[in-house]
């Protein structure tokens, strides 16, 4: 008598009987799959990992003159107050909706951290360099993700992978206070997440 064979509508179903007579090629096939199920959900869930206990604020839209540019939010422990952002260790995850050259983006947040505090014209020169180094051009689709550690600085990864950390408080300060400080350009995101948070 043949063995039955079994079928797996997903790779990721509990409570699947490995002890069934199955032919080894089918049962190396589901163990492929599900292996590659749990790297996808590893990689949907990397925030987490960068921070242990964070949990993620409602997504936000920044649109300028009608055109969507990314989606932002933020991955944060209990306890945090976007009042006092540089208090705590959290995470920005901002997901583009459209491609951006590096050095546009670094230009940019030196031009919205002027907004948020001042900084003499060599930390201007240091930093933007840094960014310059560390930003790359990102596509449609690309996720940036910005590790805020208090009095210590910044680490970013793109997609995932590292791409460069600046050990700067200061630093680390004015450049998420793009979002989270009083004087952002982006009021409607900070509001969203004081509510949310």
């Amino acid at each position: 008598m043949k063995p039955t064979p079994m079928s797996f509508s997903s790779p990721c179903r509990k409570g699947i009987d490995v002890l069934s007579a199955v032919r080894r090629q089918r049962f190396f096939s589901w163990g492929m799959g599900l292996v590659a199920c749990h790297l996808t959900l590893s990689l949907a869930h990397a925030s987490p990992a960068l921070l242990p206990g964070a949990k993620p604020s409602s997504q936000q839209r920044l649109s300028v003159w009608g055109f969507d540019i990314y989606d932002a939010r933020l991955w944060v422990r209990p306890g945090f107050s976007v009042a006092s952002y540089s208090a705590h260790a959290f995470v920005l995850e901002v997901s583009y909706l459209r491609n951006l050259e590096g050095e546009s983006i670094s230009k940019k947040s030196i031009d919205e951290m002027r907004k948020v505090g001042p900084f003499s014209r060599e930390q201007e020169s240091n930093w933007l360099k840094a960014m310059l180094d560390i930003f790359p051009n990102v596509q449609k689709g690309d996720r940036l993700q910005a590790v805020y550690a208090p009095n210590a600085g910044a680490e970013f990864f793109l997609n995932d992978k590292v791409i460069g950390r600046i050990q700067d408080p200061l630093f680390a300060q004015l450049f998420f206070g793009i979002w989270l400080h009083e004087s952002t350009s982006a009021p409607a995101l900070r509001q969203a997440w004081m509510k949310g948070l």
